[in-house]
């Protein structure tokens, strides 16, 4: 009973909106363009566009891509120019705690750059962000040696899926800020398009000497607490459609013969732990999904919205089986792990 209670929360919550995801996406991307799906989220988005092409008969030149907001803001540290993001989310705590928690560096990493009186020293972000940037960048020399092999390894890493090979990096993520997209383009120095459902801040703009364009597909131009329920109760999306493994965190060049990489993840949330339950929700999405498509069946961006606004505002709408499967980890924000269920009130 379980199990099919979970097929069928995927197959009426999840699937029109893969259907009306994918074919949004294949409108707005030439069929000979690459396309690159950000982990976690899309992983299972990788997926459904991947069973999307194979049932209409079209190309699939996509890529899942490993990347986190925490990796590229480690690897940004030898680049001033990315501080305005990474410093500018909210943090009260110690240097050292700053430096772990946001930039994932090592006690011993640490110790090599900062003293102990620097470490202890507190700051309140974003309000003291000009201080650390500024002794961030006193510390460049130091910095550099640590984080080359981690930025050395993603760049030879980012080759190999042909993140290079393309003019404009098409990127595919369930929203929202676009700060990874900013990220990347700032870091590798490519143009970017980033294909989100929800889209805080649409449009083209210069980055740099980069051009940097967001589109959301089901709304744009909304924030985050603005009252536009699917991005204010996001989490209960993000928290089915992520992968089986906790946040990327590292990549090094492999001393193995038969390995060219060594990736590295965080610790993982419930739904991780419970990937067999959540896989059973997205396989009845991918499903339902296959069958809309061959049905010639479409979804409009009000329908989805309707849908997923009643099931996340209203108590009894989601199975008690997947009440474990909503949890997320918000490490960079200083949150830990929230369960959307209790967060809202909805658990019966």
């Amino acid at each position: 009973m379980s199990i099919t209670s979970l097929q069928q929360l995927g197959a009426t919550l999840i699937s029109p909106m893969f259907t009306f995801y994918n074919q949004t996406l294949v409108k707005n991307v030439n069929e000979k363009e690459g396309i690159f799906f950000l982990a976690r989220e899309g992983y299972w988005l990788s997926r459904a566009y991947s069973e999307y092409c194979e049932t209409v008969g079209r190309v699939d030149n996509s890529q899942y891509m490993l990347v986190s907001r925490a990796f590229l803001f480690k690897i940004g540290l030898t680049e001033s120019n990315t501080f305005p993001l990474s410093l500018n989310f909210k943090f009260e705590g110690s240097l050292y705690e700053l430096m772990c928690s946001r930039f994932m560096l090592s006690d011993t990493s640490l110790k090599k750059v900062f003293s102990d009186k620097q470490l202890q020293q507190t700051f309140s972000l974003p309000d003291d962000l000009k201080t650390v940037s500024s002794l961030l960048v006193q510390k460049q020399a130091k910095l550099k040696p640590i984080i080359e092999p981690s930025s050395s390894a993603y760049h030879q890493y980012l080759t190999s899926i042909g993140f290079f090979d393309v003019e404009t990096v098409n990127l595919v993520d369930l929203g929202y800020s676009g700060t990874i997209q900013t990220l990347l383009t700032i870091l590798f120095k490519k143009d970017t398009k980033g294909h989100y459902l929800i889209a805080s801040n649409p449009g083209k703009k210069r980055v740099e000497k980069q051009t940097m364009e967001m589109v959301g597909y089901l709304k744009g131009g909304v924030k985050m607490g603005g009252g536009y329920t699917p991005l204010d109760r996001s989490m209960f999306l993000e928290s089915l459609l992520t992968a089986p493994v906790g946040q990327f965190q590292d990549i090094r060049l492999s001393p193995l013969p038969d390995e060219t990489f060594d990736t590295y993840y965080g610790r993982k949330v419930t739904s991780q732990h419970q990937f067999h339950l959540l896989a059973q929700v997205c396989q009845g999405a991918l499903k339902q999904m296959n069958q809309y498509i061959k049905a010639g069946v479409s979804f409009s961006a009000e329908e989805v919205e309707t849908l997923y606004t009643t099931y996340v505002t209203k108590k009894g709408m989601l199975p008690t089986h997947s009440w474990p499967l909503f949890t997320i980890d918000d490490d960079i924000a200083s949150e830990g792990t929230v369960n959307g269920l209790d967060f809202f009130g909805l658990k019966i």
